[in-house]
């Protein structure tokens, strides 16, 4: 007899357990960090960007293909609509924030479902996209971004990095040490 009364308070805190789960409240979107690693020339390792970076994103509906068009247009914070190149966004919704001595540098806070955003290098003139689709209670989103300054562009970690001026030449993260070695000559 206990046996019994002991699973029906079990099965009654089940279902209590149950039927509060199905009343919670359901959040689109995340805070989105950014860990931002640098190469400036083939030979420096991958470092954290030392410099400030720009970040923001537009809010964009489903299935529409967006690209910053030019150098400029990244600067000036303008994407282009790749099957209506006249459609133009000038405005983000969101700003990101920029701390470089944060291990994940930027921050941008997505509330919406489906955004595009943009990184940008002002430093050595290179930046990155990322169309993403927000999570649903997910309240912080950690991510990498690695920019390669020595590359015309490619992929990496999810990002178009795009780098409009490939033939300029950088100043190495990490100087190059010297072959030479000078002797001390004693006499």
């Amino acid at each position: 007899m206990r046996n019994i009364q002991l699973i029906k308070i079990l099965a009654l805190a089940f279902i209590m357990i149950g039927v509060t789960s199905c009343f919670k409240e359901e959040k689109q979107g995340t805070q989105f960090k950014i860990a931002v690693t640098i190469q400036n020339v083939e030979t420096d390792p991958l470092l954290p960007c030392p410099h400030e970076l720009d970040s923001y994103a537009f809010y964009v509906p489903k299935g529409s293909k967006w690209e910053v068009s030019t150098w400029e247009d990244a600067l000036a914070r303008r994407i282009t609509n790749v099957n209506n190149p006249a459609e133009q966004l000038t405005n983000p919704e969101v700003k990101g924030t920029c701390d470089i001595n944060a291990r994940h540098q930027l921050t941008l806070e997505l509330w919406s479902q489906y955004v595009f955003m943009v990184v940008v290098d002002p430093v050595n003139r290179i930046y990155a996209t990322r169309f993403y689709e927000t999570p649903m209670n997910w309240p912080v989103t950690e991510t990498e971004l690695h920019m390669y300054a020595w590359r015309k562009s490619g992929t990496a970690t999810g990002w178009d990095v795009v780098n409009p001026f490939p033939d300029e030449q950088r100043e190495p993260l990490v100087p190059a040490e010297d072959e030479e070695q000078t002797e001390d000559v004693t006499e």
